[in-house]
C-alpha cells in the first residue's frame, strides 16, 4: 500500500513507460501526491538491470534510493539497506525494485509494450506552440504479450525507458560495420557474465573487445581473471582513441569501485598481461565469417593502416542510445548531438561521455520540458547518448516533473518525508 501525502482535486491520468528505477519512483511520487499512474512495461521491472545482475554497483544504496522509495520498504516491513554499502545489481533489484513494483500492484502492466504516442485528434504538425495541444489528451498505441495493440489515453506522459535497449554500433563512425548484423549472434552489447554463465563463450577462444569506458574497464577486469584461470584465452582490446590512459582518475574519488576499474583499466593499458593484445587509435570497417572465425578490417580513423584480426567472438561496449521513434508524432525537440532533450541538453556540461556524474550540478526544473506539454523524459534517456547519468539524478527529476505538473516550484515529497522522519 502506498501512503497518499497529499490529495489532488483534480487527480490526472498519468502515463509512465518502462518500470525501471526511475519509471517506479514516478510512479510512487505520482501516487503519493493523488494522481492515477500506470506503468507500461515491456518486459518485466527491473529487466535492464537483471541482465547485468552479476555485478556490483560502483555506487551505493543512498544514491541509487528514495526517501519515498525507502518508507514504501519500511511500510511492507522490509530492512532499510545500509546506506554506506554498494548493492550488486542483482540485490538492488530483490531488495528495492521488486518491492516497489510490488506495492505499486495494479498500477504497473508487464509485458506491454508503448509503440507509438499522440495527441488525440492532432497531427504533429498543428497547433505548434499552442494551448490546444494542451488541451488534448496523449493516446498511447499498445502492444500486449499476445501481439495484440490497443489503444488507452493519459493527461501526461512520463517516458522512462531508458538506453539500455539500443546500444551503438561497431562500426566507424557510429554505422553498423558491413557484415555486423548478420554476425549479431556472435556479438554481445552488453556485459557479459565472462567468469560465470557466460565464461564457455569466451574461455580459451579469442576475443575482440571495443569501447574504452567503464562498461568496457568491467569486462576488462573480467578477462584478467580468465586468461589466468584458462590461459588459452586471448582478448583484442580495441579502442578508437589513442590516450595512454583512457579512463580518468578522480582524486579522492568518493566512488572507490569506480576508481578502482579506472585505475585497472589505465594499467592494462600500459602493460597487458600474456594474452591480451591492445590496439588504440583504430576503428571496425567490415566484418566477415570465415571457417567459423570472425574475420575483423580494422583501420585508423583516416582510413589507412589497414589490418585484420580473426575471432571467435566479439563484446562491442560501444555505448548506448535512445530509442525516439515512439514519439515522432509528437513535438518533441532533441539535442542534435546527444538526441536527449534540448533544454537539458544545453544545460548540461559539454562532452558528457565520461564526466563525473557527482559533480553535476542541480539544474533548474524547467530543464525537462519541452515544445510538447505535458510529455516528459526521465532518467537515462534524458542524457541520450551521454553516459554520465546517475540514478539521484533521475529521482531529482522525478520531483522537478511534478513541480511542472502541479506548477508548484517548491513542491518536494522527499524533503517532507524526510521532516516527519526527524520529528
Amino acid at each position: 500500500m502506498i501512503r497518499e501525502l497529499r490529495t489532488q482535486a483534480r487527480p490526472k491520468d498519468v502515463a509512465i513507460v518502462g518500470a525501471g528505477p526511475i519509471g517506479l519512483e514516478a510512479a510512487l511520487y505520482c501516487a503519493a501526491l493523488g494522481h492515477r499512474p500506470v506503468v507500461y512495461e515491456r518486459q518485466e521491472a527491473g529487466a535492464n538491470i537483471q541482465r547485468w545482475g552479476f555485478l556490483e554497483l560502483f555506487s551505493p544504496w543512498a544514491l541509487n534510493t528514495s526517501a519515498l522509495g525507502l518508507a514504501t520498504i519500511e511500510e511492507l516491513g522490509l530492512d532499510i539497506p545500509d546506506r554506506k554499502v554498494c548493492p550488486g545489481a542483482a540485490e538492488y533489484c530483490r531488495s528495492y525494485l521488486a518491492p516497489l513494483a510490488s506495492a505499486l500492484g495494479n498500477r504497473i502492466r508487464t509485458g506491454c509494450e508503448v509503440v507509438g504516442i499522440a495527441r488525440a485528434g492532432l497531427l504533429k504538425t498543428e497547433a505548434i506552440g499552442a494551448e490546444e495541444r494542451s488541451e488534448a489528451r496523449f493516446r498511447l498505441l499498445l502492444e500486449t504479450k499476445n501481439s495484440a495493440r490497443k489503444t488507452e489515453s493519459a493527461d501526461v506522459v512520463i517516458d522512462a525507458t531508458g538506453v539500455y535497449r539500443n546500444p551503438a554500433s561497431l562500426g566507424d563512425g557510429g554505422l553498423p560495420a558491413p557484415g555486423e548484423e548478420e554476425l549479431e549472434d556472435l556479438i554481445s552489447y552488453h556485459i557479459p557474465d565472462v567468469l560465470g554463465a557466460d565464461r564457455q563463450l569466451y574461455a580459451g577462444g579469442t576475443t575482440l573487445l571495443a569501447g574504452a569506458g567503464y562498461s568496457a574497464a568491467t569486462v576488462l577486469e573480467a578477462f584478467t581473471l580468465l586468461l589466468e584461470e584458462d590461459p588459452g584465452t586471448r582478448l583484442i582490446w580495441a579502442r578508437r582513441d589513442s590516450r595512454e590512459e583512457p579512463l580518468p582518475v578522480i582524486e579522492n574519488d568518493p566512488l572507490p569501485q569506480r576508481d578502482r576499474l579506472s585505475r585497472a583499466a589505465n594499467r592494462l593499458c600500459s602493460s597487458p598481461p600474456a594474452g591480451c593484445e591492445v590496439l588504440k587509435g583504430i576503428v571496425t570497417t567490415s566484418l566477415r565469417q570465415e571457417g567459423g572465425k570472425i574475420h575483423i578490417e580494422l583501420c585508423d580513423p583516416q582510413g589507412q593502416d589497414s589490418s585484420t584480426v580473426v575471432v571467435d567472438r566479439i563484446i562491442a561496449m560501444t555505448g548506448y542510445r535512445p530509442d525516439n521513434s515512439y514519439h515522432r508524432e509528437l513535438q518533441v525537440h532533441l539535442c542534435y548531438a546527444s538526441e536527449g532533450p534540448m533544454k537539458l541538453a544545453a544545460a548540461l556540461p559539454g562532452g558528457g561521455s565520461n564526466g563525473d556524474c557527482l559533480a553535476a550540478e542541480e539544474l533548474p526544473g524547467d530543464t525537462l520540458s519541452n515544445p510538447e506539454p505535458g510529455y516528459y523524459i526521465a532518467g537515462h534517456k534524458s542524457y541520450g547518448r551521454r553516459s554520465d547519468f546517475l540514478l539521484q539524478t533521475g529521482i531529482g527529476q522525478v520531483r522537478d516533473i511534478f513541480r511542472l505538473v502541479e506548477a508548484d516550484d517548491s513542491l518536494d515529497l522527499y524533503s517532507e518525508l524526510t521532516a516527519d522522519d526527524q520529528t
